[in-house]
């Protein structure tokens, strides 16, 4: 079955074995493994939308537009889950949308690690050790 055949199904209100049933044959879920990779590409979209939840929520929270880290790294897991999928589904545009992201959420997460890592105006010492900071 095709798209148009599948939008023809949903057209006439599902006649002919039920549009549930054209869209389940469209996606190939009589296969075991179909089912399991479809859920698992499901799961790592969800996993990638909740990042813009997260950021929502904690811009609500501080009135300003705000990315906590949580979204970085829903970002970074989300985008491997769906590489992952694309991968298994043989979908090399996928593979190439999520892969490219990767850069931008490491390049991030690691900014925010070396940023928390830096010594701070306590006259000279890191917050972290408490000891004298070096050059």
């Amino acid at each position: 079955m095709n798209a148009i055949e599948l939008l023809g199904a949903a057209a006439d209100g599902g006649a002919g074995g039920g549009f549930l049933q054209s869209l389940l044959e469209w996606f190939r879920m009589e296969d075991p493994w179909r089912k399991w990779l479809i859920s698992f590409g499901f799961l790592g979209q969800a996993v990638f939308f909740a990042r813009w939840i997260i950021q929502w929520i904690a811009s609500e929270q501080r009135g300003v537009s705000h990315m906590p880290v949580l979204f970085w790294w829903c970002s970074l897991l989300g985008a491997l889950m769906l590489f992952v999928y694309f991968l298994l589904d043989h979908d090399p545009v996928g593979m190439l949308g999520q892969g490219v992201g990767w850069t931008v959420y490491s390049r991030n997460l690691y900014l925010i690690k070396r940023r928390h890592r830096r010594p701070t105006d306590t006259g000279g010492r890191s917050k972290a050790s408490g000891h004298a900071a070096s050059d």
